[in-house]
């Protein structure tokens, strides 16, 4: 299953601030090389991620030779413990989403289950960078920190300028569109029928874009702080963590209560459109799920 699209502005930022923010940038390409199945392949894609990561990293800020093995040497190592760790549990999660599909039974009850649970495994996977990620980041110059920031805000305003729109029913045409083209990369094409159903429910969401980029940036301020503030060890890993897990603990009440109903939104097109396709949507959709299940299989066990 191509997985890219849950990450994808128009559709996640609708759904709550973004749970990626700042360094965990680089880990949100590990789980968008999942949805590489059908393009490199996820076998060959996982393994060159120390090197994409790397690379990605290096465009943020300039890297010396002794911060780039370091941090290909982390990489390496925290991927291993993803390979042998997570993946046995996330193949079994594959295959469980799988049955649901085959058997007609998503409901958004279920299918927000089957979301609770891949976020324990992401967050699993970030307390256990947490450590090696705060050793590297501690020994950025200020240099390195600014340009790393500025990169940063560069990269809030693209995002802005692509995907926000000039106004409201711009920013939902471009979220219809994106939320129809994304599912189709996993259902093949969506009947009529179907792309209405899916734009029906894409225009039911809140329009949380503005909050969701203050937020970005506001989180962003707080992780240059803690860069240059550059506290003892235990105590910069503590709060580096704390801010990886609960990146939107700032947010407001009324944020958070329109971030719950989009959710709920979702599940609730999601359940929709899975039990409404075809045979051939469904068949589909089962052999990416089971195709990637496969892949990550054969990886767990490397």
């Amino acid at each position: 299953m191509n997985t890219a699209w849950l990450f994808e502005p128009p559709l996640r930022d609708l759904l709550r601030p973004q749970r990626s923010r700042g360094i965990r940038r680089a880990l949100v390409l590990f789980v968008l090389s999942l949805g590489l199945t059908g393009c490199l392949g996820t076998k060959f894609v996982f393994n060159q991620l120390d090197w994409v990561i790397a690379w990605r990293l290096n465009s943020f800020f300039s890297l010396n030779a002794e911060q780039e093995q370091r941090l290909r040497e982390i990489v390496s190592r925290n991927l291993d413990w993803v390979r042998q760790e997570q993946f046995p549990g996330v193949v079994l999660w594959l295959r469980n989403v799988e049955a649901d599909v085959s058997a007609n039974a998503a409901d958004p009850d279920r299918l927000a289950a089957h979301y609770e649970e891949l976020v324990a495994y992401w967050d699993g996977f970030l307390i256990q960078v947490t450590p090696d990620a705060a050793g590297f980041l501690a020994g950025l110059s200020p240099e390195q920190v600014e340009s790393l920031i500025g990169n940063m805000r560069d990269n809030n305003d693209e995002l802005w300028e692509e995907f926000a729109g000039s106004t409201p029913e711009d920013r939902l045409r471009r979220r219809q569109k994106a939320t129809i083209k994304n599912l189709q990369r996993f259902t093949g094409r969506l009947s009529k029928d179907q792309r209405e159903l899916v734009a029906g429910y894409v225009g039911q969401l809140h329009d949380n874009a503005a909050e969701w980029m203050e937020g970005r940036r506001a989180w962003q301020a707080r992780f240059r702080d803690l860069l240059l503030e550059r506290p003892p060890p235990e105590e910069f890993r503590i709060r580096l963590q704390a801010m990886s897990l609960n990146p939107n603990d700032l947010d407001s009440e009324d944020y958070r209560g329109r971030v719950a109903e989009n959710f709920a939104t979702v599940f609730s097109m999601l359940a929709a459109v899975i039990n409404s396709l075809d045979e051939k949507q469904r068949g589909r959709f089962s052999r990416r799920l089971l195709g990637l299940a496969a892949d990550l299989d054969t990886l767990a066990t490397q």
